[in-house]
């Protein structure tokens, strides 16, 4: 996979192990460096996914620690539980972090969503302010110039 590819729906299970619905609770587990998300010592990509094959989320993995001692496939069960239990609070903070709002109300309709000329003065009034040079002037007078559809 080189720079660019982007997983599909079913292209997330097989390369990650687990739903892209329990994604966020997948990283909330093995941490994510490019977010700054920690994770939970020891727990790597596939134990994560192992979890949560075995349970719905972490909610229902937290509900039930005890369950992980009778996982089969999972090496240090017992020090698994241990360390689950330490790092909760760090958990479901990463939960909530790596968690991506679908439903948050926009306050714009689908007009004000089309594609459309840039306002140029606007956008000159915003690069003055900003102290922008001429680089992206430039840019936005030559988008003015592109026929929308």
């Amino acid at each position: 996979m080189g720079p660019g590819f982007q997983f599909g729906y079913h292209d997330v299970e097989r390369h990650f192990g687990v739903v892209p619905e329990r994604f966020a609770d997948y990283l909330a587990l093995t941490g994510d460096d490019s977010d700054n998300i920690p994770g939970v010592p020891g727990v790597g990509p596939r134990t994560a996914a192992l979890l949560m094959k075995a349970f719905a989320s972490l909610d229902e993995l937290y509900a039930d620690l005890g369950r992980i001692t009778e996982l089969k496939k999972l090496r240090g069960a017992r020090t698994l539980s241990k360390r689950l239990r330490e790092h909760r609070d760090s958990v479901f903070l990463a939960r909530k972090l790596t968690h991506i709002t679908c439903d948050m109300q926009l306050g714009v309709d689908i007009e004000g969503l089309r594609r459309r000329r840039p306002d140029t003065p606007a956008l000159a009034d915003l690069y003055d302010r900003l102290g922008f040079g001429p680089l992206l002037r430039r840019q936005s007078e030559r988008l003015s110039q592109i026929p929308v559809s």
